[in-house]
C-alpha cells in the first residue's frame, strides 16, 4: 500500500474501498449524518483522502454493530482525533504513506462498550501490554523466576497467544472489539484496487 495521505479518491474508490453502496453512502453525506475530513465541495464533486477511508471504515463498523449512523461518525472521529493528533495535521501529507494510519494500530485493538443508557466508551488496548506478556518476558531473562514452566514458551504474535492477551486485556463487558489496522489495510487495498482497475460505479456524489 504505497499511496500517500495526500492521494484524492473518488466517489466510487470510497465507495468500494469501505465496501457500501453508492445509495447508502451517498445518504450519508447528503445528509449529514457523518462527518469527514475532507470539506464538502461547493461546486463539482468531492475527492476524497485516506483520512476520510478510514472515518468511513470506522463508521462501517460501528453501524454492522448496530449503531446509528450519527453516533458511528461521532465514535469513528473521536478515534481519528484522539489516537492521531499529530498525524491529522501533517505538514507533509503528500510523504505520509496512508499505511501510516494503519501501522499504528499494530497489535493493538480497540475496545467499544457501553455503560448505562448510551453512553459509549473507547479503549485502545496495547495486546502486548499484559501479565502474560511481563511473566514472558521475566521467564526468558530469568529462567528459575518463571511463575509456570510455560511462561518463556508465550508468544503474543501467535494467535493463541493473541487470545490469551485479549482474554486479560478486555473490559467487561466488551461488546465490540476492533481491530483497526486490519479494518484500515482492508480499505486502502481496495482503494488502491479501485484507483488501479477503475469500478463501474456511478461517481455523482451530490
Amino acid at each position: 500500500m504505497n499511496a500517500t495521505l495526500a492521494k484524492k479518491l473518488r466517489f466510487s474508490d470510497v465507495v468500494y474501498a469501505i465496501n457500501a453502496t453508492p445509495k447508502s453512502l451517498r445518504l450519508w453525506l447528503q445528509r449529514g449524518l457523518v462527518d469527514i475530513h475532507t470539506p464538502k465541495a461547493a461546486g463539482g464533486w468531492t475527492e476524497y483522502s485516506f483520512y476520510d477511508i478510514a472515518i468511513l471504515a470506522l463508521v462501517r463498523q460501528f453501524v454492522n454493530f448496530g449503531a446509528n449512523v450519527p453516533t458511528a461518525s461521532l465514535l469513528a472521529n473521536k478515534v481519528m482525533t484522539t489516537f492521531y493528533p499529530k498525524l491529522l495535521n501533517v505538514q507533509h501529507p503528500d510523504k505520509m504513506p496512508a499505511g501510516a494510519l494503519a501501522s499504528m494500530w499494530t497489535n493493538q485493538r480497540l475496545y467499544v462498550w457501553t455503560d448505562d443508557g448510551d453512553n459509549w466508551q473507547l479503549k485502545w488496548v496495547a495486546l502486548y501490554h499484559s501479565d502474560l506478556g511481563s511473566r514472558a518476558a521475566l521467564a526468558k531473562a530469568l529462567p528459575d523466576h518463571a511463575v509456570t514452566p510455560h511462561d518463556a514458551d508465550f508468544d503474543p504474535g501467535l494467535p493463541s497467544g493473541m487470545a490469551l492477551i485479549r482474554k486479560e486485556l478486555e473490559p467487561a463487558p466488551v461488546f465490540l472489539s476492533i481491530d483497526v489496522e486490519t479494518v484500515f489495510r482492508t480499505a486502502f487495498e481496495r482503494a488502491d484496487e479501485s484507483v488501479t482497475e477503475g469500478k463501474d460505479v456511478d461517481d455523482t456524489d451530490e
